[in-house]
């Protein structure tokens, strides 16, 4: 159990977010080989609460076979600080649909109480929260918006984080680990990215690779997931926030 003590209820003011309401698509690969696609939706659902959803799409016989019909779906706050933007969840859930199963877990988190009730496919139970906490999905917003701030100091600061997110029906310290930048070419351009390491814990199989880009609002271009033999790779292949394809510094 985690105690913590009393913080203010955040804010629901509504300044300009650091990220901007957009559609985009991603290409799904599976070892090198196209296997669907992920619809990502960052909308705003009213006047202070904003909404996140995930679709993937197979479009294979292979796909389908392993089981790749994933949705995620989130309601969150934005809440401007001292210093720079913070994501508040209020709601998460993800349904993950397998041949032979269909797993899910939802939370549904009360800033006044400060406590998560969670809901997955193994029954029900209360999380105590922690300042700060996030949600597997938002982690990537958390992310953005920590750049977005570094960009506006442009310092050399340390671009190592730690989050805390309220994963399946855990809170885990999770890293970002930066591994220097690179001009990487996926289906919607070439990209001037930063990388990191999304650590969960050693040796776990959702341990993954992600490159972001300024030109996508720090949002992901490319995430790697390796599991063995196995590699999903997921690239970005087109956004509302890009006019059209994106060219890497060295290439203009």
């Amino acid at each position: 159990m985690i105690v913590v003590s009393l913080w203010p209820t955040p804010s629901k003011a509504n300044p300009e977010p650091p990220i901007p309401a957009h559609r985009a698509t991603y290409s799904v690969f599976y070892n090198d080989a196209l296997v669907g696609d992920i619809e990502f939706l960052l909308e705003k659902a009213n006047d202070a609460v904003w909404h996140i959803k995930t679709q993937t799409h197979a479009e294979t016989f292979l796909a389908k076979t392993l089981g790749s019909d994933i949705t995620e779906a989130v309601h969150f706050l934005w809440q401007e600080t001292e210093d720079g933007w913070m994501v508040v969840p209020l709601t998460y859930h993800q349904v993950s649909r397998e041949p032979l199963r269909t797993r899910f877990w939802q939370h549904r988190f009360d800033w006044t109480t400060q406590t998560a009730e969670t809901l997955t496919h193994e029954g029900t139970q209360t999380i105590e929260l922690i300042q700060g906490l996030i949600d597997p999905l938002t982690l990537r917003l958390a992310l953005a918006s920590k750049l977005v701030s570094a960009s506006k100091k442009n310092s050399d600061q340390d671009l190592d984080f730690t989050f805390w997110v309220l994963d399946r029906d855990d809170i885990e310290s999770q890293q970002m680990q930066h591994r220097g930048k690179e001009s990487i070419e996926v289906v919607a351009g070439c990209f001037d990215t930063l990388h990191f390491y999304r650590l969960r814990k050693e040796g776990s199989a959702r341990n993954y690779d992600v490159w972001v880009s300024e030109a996508n609002a720090w949002l992901p271009v490319r995430m790697i997931q390796r599991d063995g033999r196995r590699e999903i790779r997921i690239e970005l292949a087109s956004s509302e926030l890009i006019n059209g394809s994106s060219v890497c510094a060295d290439q203009e």
